[in-house]
């Protein structure tokens, strides 16, 4: 249920980046604040289950404190980039205030994959070897995600996601699966 809510949170919307004009920026979030409203929520909502994972996985590390990190820096900077997005379909905003709280909402953007591929890389010190390389490469992913986003490159918008979605569905059943031992 976790992974449905966080992919329908995901796709609900797609909002401007800073590369964008402020008039662009101030219009689209006019246009469409409700929905953007309950983006934001949803994402600050499921930063529980996401604790709640990183912690069950945690339990089965050896050491827990790299993803104990990767867990709070996850839920800081999911909590950070919804407040920029809030802030500006909640308001009226000049067009110049706009173009700041979009390029302030980036940087959150880029710290929130920094902070994937931290959970991420973290998961695979205890993991199968496959896994690891599984979770080594969505680390780097979403780390590439947190350079080229702020550059202005889209290329890896959907795909960062989708791939620590599918990381997260992954570890999920090795967890459930009897038997394993480890994170994964």
């Amino acid at each position: 249920m976790f992974s449905v809510a966080l992919l329908v949170e995901a796709v609900l919307v797609s909002l401007p980046t800073a590369a964008a004009s402020g008039d662009h920026i101030r219009a689209f979030y006019l246009a469409h604040a409700p929905v953007i409203v309950a983006q934001q929520v949803l994402g600050v909502l499921l930063i529980v289950p996401l604790l709640g994972f990183v912690l069950a996985l945690g339990r089965r590390a050896r050491d827990r404190r790299p993803l104990l990190l990767g867990g709070a820096l996850l839920a800081a900077a999911q909590v950070a980039t919804a407040v920029p997005p809030v802030i500006l379909a909640l308001s009226d905003p000049s067009p110049s205030a706009a173009h700041t709280l979009t390029v302030v909402e980036d940087l959150a953007d880029a710290a929130l994959f920094v902070a994937i591929a931290v959970v991420s890389a973290a998961a695979g010190l205890a993991a199968a070897s496959w896994v690891r390389l599984v979770c080594v490469a969505v680390a780097a992913l979403a780390l590439a995600r947190a350079v080229a986003g702020p550059l202005g490159v889209t290329a890896l918008d959907a795909w960062a996601p989708l791939a620590f979605l599918a990381l997260v569905v992954l570890l999920s059943v090795r967890m459930l699966v009897p038997g394993r031992r480890g994170a994964a």
